[in-house]
């Protein structure tokens, strides 16, 4: 995977451009993941940003959905959406046989969000993950959008 040879974009920018995707990424591991490390004792998410939501450890180990967290969580899916857009600047810049890839993988992972959006943001009893069918129908939409990309 590489950037395009006929590219104008700094390697720089491609670097922050695939930074921007793991980061994006991992932060919607994390997210769909919530009560499930909760349940094994772990908390990956950021102490402080929790305390500034006014929320506490004994709140993610009881995993009740309450109108803290959904603004809690609300803000970390705006984050992570954020480095989605970045990361998707990158993917014009890539060579042809990457685009798709970069991109199938870029489109399911943000998929992932909106599901935890679609359970109320109740990532603690609920998995959030994008259904068979959904992936399928992506993956073509992907395709194309990556080769009109060239």
């Amino acid at each position: 995977m590489g950037i395009a040879p006929d590219s104008k974009a700094s390697t720089e920018s491609m670097y922050n451009a695939a930074l921007a995707l793991g980061i994006a990424n991992q932060l919607t591991n994390i997210l769909r993941d919530v009560g499930e490390d909760a349940r094994r004792g772990r908390i990956y998410l950021p102490m402080d940003e929790l305390a500034q939501a006014g929320l506490t450890e004994e709140d993610i180990f009881r995993g009740k959905v309450t109108d803290k967290w959904r603004r809690f969580m609300k803000g970390q899916i705006r984050r992570a959406r954020l480095f989605f857009d970045e990361a998707e600047k990158g993917v014009a810049h890539l060579d042809s046989a990457s685009r798709w890839p970069v991109l199938a993988s870029l489109w399911l992972y943000r998929q992932i969000l909106d599901a935890i959006e679609a359970n109320d943001y109740n990532n603690f009893t609920k998995r959030a993950y994008v259904g068979k069918a959904k992936k399928l129908l992506s993956l073509p939409v992907a395709y194309a959008r990556a080769t009109v990309a060239s």
